[in-house]
């Protein structure tokens, strides 16, 4: 199944200036597991241990897309001046959206590119995240 979710790019744009303003930066579990050495792809049966031998900070500028309470972007910054979040349209609220919870790490790099009038559109599926942008006069 493909998820569409679209996001103001103003939004993103203070996102994105928060986590590259940071000092310091938090890192997905996934990018714990990277870091920590740990083959996610591995063929192994049962769960990964939660106590990766990694500190968990270190992660390069970028944002999260999270689902457990509706579906929003935020700041990797450690320390997020106030908790801004910017949400899809159509998907606030306080409930999960999907069957598992999500948070996938999206670089800021691809992001500098974002306009404050642009939306930018996150397609999600299984295998893949895909980023692209609408631009708005």
């Amino acid at each position: 199944m493909e998820y569409r979710f679209e996001f103001e790019g103003a939004e993103v744009r203070a996102l994105v200036a928060e986590s590259q303003a940071a000092g310091e930066r938090l890192m997905t579990e996934a990018q714990r597991y990277l870091a920590a050495g740990v083959d996610l792809h591995a063929e192994e049966d049962g769960e990964y241990d939660a106590d990766v031998d990694h500190p968990g900070t270190g992660a390069p500028p970028g944002l999260w897309l999270m689902n457990d309470r509706g579906v929003y972007l935020r700041s990797n910054a450690g320390t997020p001046e106030n908790e801004q979040v910017a949400y899809a349209r159509g998907y606030r609220g306080e409930v999960q959206v999907g069957d598992e919870l999500t948070c996938e790490f999206i670089d800021a790099a691809p992001l500098e590119q974002v306009r404050t009038e642009d939306t930018l559109v996150v397609t999600l599926s299984e295998r893949k995240i895909r980023l692209s942008l609408v631009r708005n006069p």
